[in-house]
């Protein structure tokens, strides 16, 4: 019998049972080895079904070097459509996708010196030692957002299975000039990664939801000034994760090289609608990783006359002993010149999201005094919320209050403010 034969006798349930445990035998944990038999078998079975694909190496990037590709836009040569980069549907013929980040290796967050023998990608700024990146889109990836960008992160687990805290950034320059790390930053998107590691199958990638960025459109879009794009958190490769036994020592297999990084991001700017030509504003206020006195303060500078828009608020509570604060909600109240202009609640249930975590700790996603729910989900986005405002010429004072009006002790809250208009 034919081998497209023996494949059309299969149930329409035992194949994709088939083809899942075939590509999970090929994902063990051998970083940078060579495909097998089985893997071979495996991928011939997919190319019969084409319901998956499969690498030489479960670790090896599917579309480059873990950095920028400088011209990713879709209708150019390099394009990346909208399922390739993102795995959800592309949403018509019209998307395009501009890949900011490909697999951009996160270090650790405790390291003092900058990762040996790493070279980020050309064009590509590498701050804190390996935490950190930046950069510039190109004047055809700027003409090609449209009205409703989005930001689309896509996470791959290697050595760290911890939830850790991570954002997408805007930095606005002009024309010529390199930001520098301490530049104000406006954050696009934050999120939490999952519990997992490289050795999870299909559970080793996650890509989160869309994230709306439209506010900021016409800013990004301005040919007048250089668009930077970032991508922060850092990881926390330790004694008995995935890739080293509890007394340091590497798991069979696993590099040196492999096993000082704890995961990896790609970053993708979505749009389906063209961009406008008119004029823009986007502030920096409040960017604040640690913050232990509440309430929060901070500055809008309005350079220009009084302009209506948008602040745009993130906020996240972050300590793990008991009672901390990543284990409460806040009620929040956001004023602009000494009048409120928004109120939010920051609860949100973790259950949906257990999903993506098979290394998780389950009391994060069951109900309990100090679980679910919580004010942000290993797995999720962290909600922006936003609020109509006017800004008035010069220094406009924004606060951010919080009920309880206190922080635990050892924890904090990481806040972002930011306004756009129109």
């Amino acid at each position: 019998m034919h081998s497209d034969a023996v494949i059309s006798q299969l149930s329409p349930t035992l194949l994709p049972m088939l083809v899942r445990t075939l590509v999970e035998r090929t994902q063990s944990p051998i970083p940078g080895g060579s495909c097998n038999s089985l893997c071979l078998f495996a991928c011939f079975i997919l190319s019969l079904t084409a319901v998956a694909g499969c690498s030489s190496s479960p670790l090896s990037a599917p579309r480059g070097d873990g950095g920028a590709t400088g011209g990713d836009v879709a209708g150019t040569p390099g394009a990346a459509d909208a399922a390739g980069a993102a795995g959800e549907d592309t949403r018509g013929a019209s998307t395009t996708v501009v890949n900011v980040f490909d697999q951009i290796p996160q270090f650790g967050i405790y390291a003092e010196s900058d990762p040996q023998d790493y070279l980020p990608p050309s064009g590509v700024l590498s701050w804190r030692h390996g935490t950190e990146y930046a950069r510039r889109l190109s004047p055809s990836e700027q003409a090609a957002l449209g009205a409703d960008v989005a930001v689309r992160v896509s996470y791959w687990a290697q050595c760290d299975e911890y939830d850790r805290l991570g954002a997408a950034f805007l930095l606005l320059e002009p024309k010529g000039r390199d930001p520098e790390p301490t530049d104000p930053r406006i954050e696009l998107v934050r999120f939490i990664t999952p519990f997992s590691d490289f050795t999870q199958g299909a559970l080793g990638q996650h890509v989160y939801p869309d994230a709306d960025v439209s506010a900021y459109y016409r800013a990004m879009a301005d040919p007048a000034r250089d668009v930077w794009i970032g991508i922060a958190g850092g990881s926390n490769p330790h004694p008995g994760d995935a890739c080293s036994d509890s007394d340091g020592a590497l798991r069979s297999g696993v590099t040196a090289e492999f096993a000082r990084v704890g995961f990896r991001y790609s970053v993708d700017l979505i749009s389906t609608q063209p961009s406008g030509d008119s004029a823009s504003l986007a502030l920096a206020g409040i960017d604040e990783n640690a913050v232990k006195l509440l309430p929060i303060d901070g500055t809008i500078l309005n350079d220009g006359n009084a302009v209506a828009g948008h602040v745009i608020v993130i906020v996240s509570g972050h300590g793990s002993s008991e009672g901390g604060s990543e284990y409460q909600s806040t009620q929040d109240t956001v004023t602009l010149n000494g009048a409120a202009i928004g109120t939010f609640g920051t609860e949100i249930d973790c259950a949906p999201y257990a999903q993506f975590s098979p290394r998780g700790n389950p009391g994060i996603f069951k109900r309990g005094p100090f679980g679910n729910p919580r004010n942000w989900c290993p797995g999720a986005l962290v909600p922006a919320h936003s609020f109509d405002a006017e800004l008035a010429p010069g220094d406009n004072s924004v606060s951010l209050a919080m009920v309880p009006t206190s922080v635990p002790e050892g924890s904090y809250y990481a806040v972002s403010v930011a306004f756009s208009a129109p």
